[in-house]
């Protein structure tokens, strides 16, 4: 039974601010983000740090469409609900799982390459004998979120707490030991080389939005929803910016494109002792990513299901509260993609940046979505409206757009990237087609109407 209301999900809610700020960031403290960001450092140097300012901008724009529509419309669902009251079931559909499910369908095998990777070197017995251990990784959190929110709570502020602090003393000391001066010399300013650097950037500032399906076991979401968005951002802007200034201040460039620059930069502000350390911190990291998508996607499935968009079973949930079906189905397709992958690290980098193509056009979508509610239904109620509407959702969708279009950080993997996206559009629009049209059969563009106070009552 889906709490679909502030107010009830209030009563039944476990999630404090402290335990929201963790779900908002736990998608970007992970090992595939810090390599990506410390490649950015490598690239651009000083226009990377300024591409991370400008990424900053554009997910400042998605949290205030997010945290409107959340409070506005407070189901599991997300960005499946916002859409199918405002451009109708098929989009939605498309949104949800284009933006979401397939994100973690590409990103999450991606991040478990890389546990592989790094076990493969630190406990070599380990991986001969399983084989995949980041599988046993998936399975784990699959029985820790099977208890139910309280659970998840606990675990993810900890992560979260653990992988802050280490990218944030890391960054700090790496500023302090290295030649800071390099910062800016490294490179000159071009404000058309930050432009270009701006996609990649991105990846480090994605998933904020995370808490809104977690809305209905928030114990205050009208207070704590925007703000752990906000918090989140903050904290995000100033541990990558501080990361990437003491990878230009500490490694050489070549150093910083490698496929390990989160090692190396650990080695090299702590010695070749940290090497076990850092590396039981990265799978912490990839820890904190797997619990974070498992909880947050599995409720955006549960709501879907709830909405008719899926098929009903997926609504279930056990006696913990937990979406059961949800998050097996979830976790078990993560395990169907990741298992043929084998140990090709050269497969990460396209994963996931096709996966931060997908999840841009879901920020799109959502933008879309704010522009047509609030002309729409003017006097719906909104306890949190964006400011300076609609600038932020305007500039969001052209600065997405131009990001999408520039998506790729080398020509060579623009043919693996696209494709990669078109492949997860074209699974989730012919879906879509076919459930609006045959199975639920509505009109796959008619907008629902907005559900009255009495009507989500009765929904939780």
């Amino acid at each position: 039974m889906q709490q679909a209301s502030a107010g009830p999900a209030g009563a039944r809610g476990g999630l404090g601010l402290r335990a929201l700020v963790a779900t908002a960031v736990g998608v970007v403290v992970v090992q595939s983000t810090m390599i990506s960001m410390l490649n950015g450092a490598g690239l651009g140097a000083i226009n990377y740090l300024a591409a991370i300012g400008l990424a900053a901008l554009l997910a400042l724009s998605y949290v205030l469409s997010f945290a409107e529509l959340a409070l506005m419309l407070p189901r599991a669902g997300s960005v499946s609900a916002y859409t199918q009251v405002a451009l109708g079931p098929g989009l939605a559909i498309v949104a949800a799982l284009s933006g979401y499910v397939a994100v973690a369908l590409l990103g999450i095998p991606a991040e478990l390459i890389l546990v592989d990777a790094l076990l493969e070197q630190l406990a070599p017995q380990l991986s001969q004998w399983v084989g995949h251990p980041s599988l046993l990784l998936l399975a784990l959190f699959l029985l820790l979120n099977l208890q139910g929110i309280d659970m998840f709570a606990r675990i993810q502020s900890v992560l979260v707490a653990t992988m802050f602090t280490g990218i944030l003393v890391i960054g700090g000391l790496g500023v302090a030991s290295g030649d800071t001066s390099s910062i800016a010399t490294a490179q000159p300013f071009e404000p058309a080389a930050a432009l270009s650097l701006v996609a990649l950037a991105i990846w480090g500032l994605v998933g904020l939005e995370f808490v809104c399906p977690m809305i209905g076991d928030a114990r205050a979401p009208t207070r704590d929803v925007p703000r752990a968005m906000f918090i989140g951002l903050v904290l995000i802007v100033i541990a990558y910016g501080l990361y990437c200034a003491a990878g230009i201040a500490t490694l050489a460039p070549d150093k910083l494109v490698a496929a390990t620059p989160h090692m190396d930069l650990a080695i090299a502000v702590f010695g070749p002792a940290a090497r076990i350390g850092f590396g039981v911190l990265a799978i912490l990291g990839s820890a904190t990513l797997l619990n974070t998508v498992l909880a947050s996607v599995s409720r955006m499935i549960q709501g879907m299901a709830q909405s008719g968009q899926l098929p009903a079973f997926l609504g279930r949930e056990n006696r913990h509260g937990a979406p059961a079906p949800a998050l097996a189905a979830l976790a078990l397709a993560i395990g169907v993609v990741r298992i043929p992958l084998g140990m090709d690290a050269g497969s990460i980098l396209t994963l996931t940046v096709a996966a931060a193509g997908c999840w841009l056009i879901a920020y799109i979508i959502a933008h879309l979505d704010l522009i047509v509610l609030r002309y729409r239904l003017p006097a719906a109620p909104r306890p949190f409206r964006s400011p300076w509407f609609p600038l932020p959702q305007v500039l969001g969708i052209v600065g997405m757009a131009y990001v999408f279009a520039n998506i790729s950080p080398t020509p060579e993997l623009a043919g693996p990237i696209y494709r990669n996206v078109a492949i997860m559009l074209g699974i989730t629009c012919a879906y879509s087609l076919f459930w609006t049209l045959f199975v639920i059969r509505r009109n796959p563009f008619k907008a629902d109407p907005l559900p009255t106070p009495s009507a989500e009552r009765a929904r939780s």
